[in-house]
């Protein structure tokens, strides 16, 4: 048995493996050792006539041959050189033996061209077994001598020692060479092996037999011999088929597996190799796919070829010597070339059946990707919308939870998969088709869903209901809020507008008859409620304002002040709008900072406005201004009733009253305050409150003294 790798590329020496190199300087070392101590038993000089003889018959031994090829490693070899030398064993002395498998063996590699590392390697593991096979025999049953049972027995157990040999050294270096493990690879051998030394040991020691006892005889050998031989090629013929079979299904396997036309290529170009020990590589779109040689060129061959293409390889691209193949791969071409390639037998059948299954895969996986990329859209959008998405099957199980549904829920998604949506949501109408409010949740925790439910079929959940949740809590709170707006400017509007219609009429009917002290109070009542109607008209201008604007900040203009002074001037303009009340001031002389006295102006007029408000008539209302280093303060108290804590933040909201509106004693419509807070931060500082019931309230405004802490200014200012 011999391995021959005369199908596989022949790398240069410098190319083994380290271990490669290792086992045959180890093996030769072995041959030698063996056959010195082989040599030594023999106590009768060789006879060059019966080495020849002998030799010849190994020779011819080794034309009758079955290889068996490995994977990215070439082949072993089985010749019946083996049933040659069974029968020298049983012939012929240790010295004859070794000489002639030395000369044989070293004249076929001769034959064969081999390179000097392959001859030194396949002569030194032939001459370590037959060396070992002579020293048994001669422990045994030395030779020459009487051939009895004794003699045959010693013979078999040779030839069984020059099998083990043979096959540990020849695996070793496939798999040194190949990459495959050394277990698995004597494994492969062992069966094979065994059967074909076992037929061969019984064949030699049989001719022997009938040369010594019937040599009339011989001639019969002829058919069991060429049987056995047929017997083999079609043994090692099923094995490899068996295991090319095992790699195809494993490559079917990983091309399945493939997500991609990239994949799927990588997959077919390695499958190429687990199969034939093949190189293969793929050109697709002017670039060549896999490992190519050095030095190649272009594929010409168009994608769309309905027939495998088999030429030298240079004209297909690839820079090797020899034939190979090309297979359209429907946008691609496999080009395949060494190893076990048989261009015109089975190897192009195997590659065949692989370029098939690779269009097939290479379409399975666009579509895959497509699908992937449909997927990854339709999660994106499922877990990017705003409104909560909820998917239930027939049972009224959940199948899917989107991020805003789980928000909306306060639950974890993926918790809730696979369970009854009651369980997860309560009653509702998750299984009834249509639209539906839904409310969850009292008080002021309270929030309205609009749920809309429709019903989708799908191949392999069958009936599934979608419900679409939307949260209109907000939506349902500005409808109110703009009902009441429009309640209370309506009433706010009509308040100064029936006193103003009363006295123009009552001026224009009878001017002649009313006395002139009456004229003129009816003119200053009707001046007054103008001016009421303007403040209202323009705090709805102002709020409108903020409201517009992204983030509610009005602009301001900056400028030096006496805010002393301003607070002085405005409170007696204020003390003649609200003569009820006593509005004193806490100043000092003077107060110098940077700030915008117009919305000052706005501050102070809504503060004490409200102060006068909610205060009984008679009761004095107190604007202190003070300076507290990096800021200013303003503060506005009043005597009034007070406000409740659970309302102190409630106050500064807009169209907010603290009153009952059924039972309510005082007018306005609820932007006071919250035009005071919206300024109040433009300005880069904010307003706080702080109130006893039934002793009153204050409301501290506290402002940077300087402009650089002001926010900067997001619109121009169209109210002042």
């Amino acid at each position: 048995m011999i391995p021959a790798l005369s199908r596989s590329p022949r790398p240069p020496v410098a190319a083994l493996p380290p271990a490669a190199r290792r086992l045959i300087v180890a093996t030769a070392a072995a041959a030698v050792g063996l056959a010195v101590l082989a040599i030594a038993t023999d106590v009768a000089m060789p006879s060059a006539v019966d080495v020849a003889m002998l030799a010849i018959a190994i020779a011819g031994g080794e034309a009758v041959r079955v290889d068996l090829p490995y994977r990215r490693g070439g082949t072993a070899r089985f010749t019946l050189g083996d049933a040659t030398l069974a029968a020298g064993l049983l012939l012929a002395p240790p010295t004859t033996v070794i000489a002639a498998a030395v000369l044989a063996i070293t004249a076929w590699q001769l034959l064969e061209r081999q390179r000097l590392v392959k001859l030194a390697f396949n002569v030194a593991q032939y001459v370590a077994g037959a060396a070992a096979a002579t020293l048994v025999v001669q422990l045994l049953a030395p030779r020459p001598g009487a051939i009895g049972p004794s003699a045959v027995a010693a013979a078999a157990i040779g030839v069984a020692l020059f099998l083990v040999v043979n096959t540990v050294t020849v695996a070793g270096i496939i798999a040194t060479t190949s990459g495959d493990g050394f277990t698995v690879t004597v494994r492969r051998m062992i069966g094979t092996a065994a059967l074909l030394a076992a037929g061969n040991a019984c064949l030699g020691l049989l001719a022997v037999l009938l040369l010594t006892f019937h040599p009339w005889a011989l001639p019969t050998l002829v058919v069991p011999l060429v049987l056995l031989h047929a017997a083999y090629r079609q043994e090692v013929r099923a094995r490899v088929d068996r295991e090319r079979s095992q790699a195809f299904v494993e490559v079917e396997h990983r091309l399945g597996d493939a997500a991609d036309p990239d994949q799927v290529l990588t997959a077919l170009i390695s499958g190429v190799g687990a199969i034939l020990g093949s190189s293969a590589a793929v050109w697709r779109d002017g670039v060549w796919l896999g490992d190519i040689p050095p030095g190649s060129g272009p594929c010409p061959v168009e994608a769309t070829m309905p027939l495998p293409l088999v030429t030298q390889a240079r004209v297909l691209g690839p820079a090797v010597a020899g034939e190979c193949v090309a297979l359209s791969l429907g946008d691609a071409v496999l080009v395949a070339w060494a190893g076990e390639l048989d261009p015109h037998g089975q190897g192009r059948e195997w590659l065949e059946r692989l370029a098939a299954s690779g269009r097939v895969h290479a379409q399975r996986s666009v579509a895959a990707t497509f699908l992937r990329q449909e997927r990854a859209t339709l999660g994106a959008v499922v877990d990017g919308t705003g409104d909560g998405i909820l998917v239930l099957d027939a049972d009224g199980l959940v199948r899917l939870c989107n991020p805003a549904m789980a928000a909306l829920a306060q639950l974890d998604g993926d918790a809730a998969l696979n369970l009854p949506v009651a369980d997860v949501l309560g009653d509702g109408p998750w299984g009834s088709e249509g639209v539906h409010d839904v409310a969850r949740g009292d008080g002021d925790s309270e929030r309205v869903w609009r749920v809309s439910v429709s019903t989708v079929r799908d191949r392999a959940l069958g009936e599934l209901r979608v419900a679409v949740v939307h949260d209109v809590t907000a939506e349902r709170r500005v409808a109110r809020m703009k009902d009441d707006m429009l309640s209370i400017v309506s009433h706010e509007l009509r308040t100064p507008l029936t006193p103003i219609k009363g006295s123009a009429q009552l001026l224009r009917r009878r001017w002649e008859r009313v006395p002139a002290h009456r004229r003129e109070e009816l003119l200053a009542q009707i001046e007054q409620r103008a001016d009421h109607l303007t403040r209202l008209v323009e705090d709805l201008l102002l709020v409108g304002q903020l409201s517009s604007t992204g983030d509610g900040a009005p602009r301001v203009r900056p400028a030096r002040t006496d805010l002393a002074a301003f607070a002085r001037e405005a409170s007696g303009q204020l003390a003649a709008v609200h003569p009820d009340h006593e509005i004193a001031v806490d100043a000092p002389e003077t107060l110098s900072a940077v700030t915008d006295a117009t919305r000052m102006r706005q501050i102070l007029d809504n503060l004490v406005g409200n102060a006068c408000k909610f205060s009984p008539a008679g009761t004095q209302v107190d604007v202190r201004l003070a300076d507290e280093g990096e800021w200013l303060l303003l503060a506005v108290s009043d005597r009034g009733r007070g406000i409740p804590p659970e309302d102190r933040e409630r106050v500064f909201e807009c169209f907010e009253r603290v009153e009952d509106p059924l039972v309510m004693t005082t007018s306005g419509a609820g932007l006071g305050l919250y035009i005071v807070r919206a300024l109040a931060r433009a300005l880069g500082g904010d307003v706080a409150v702080d109130s006893m019931l039934g002793v009153g309230s204050t409301f501290s405004v506290r402002l940077p003294a300087t402009a650089g802490a002001m926010p900067p200014a997001t619109q121009p200012a169209r109210v002042g």
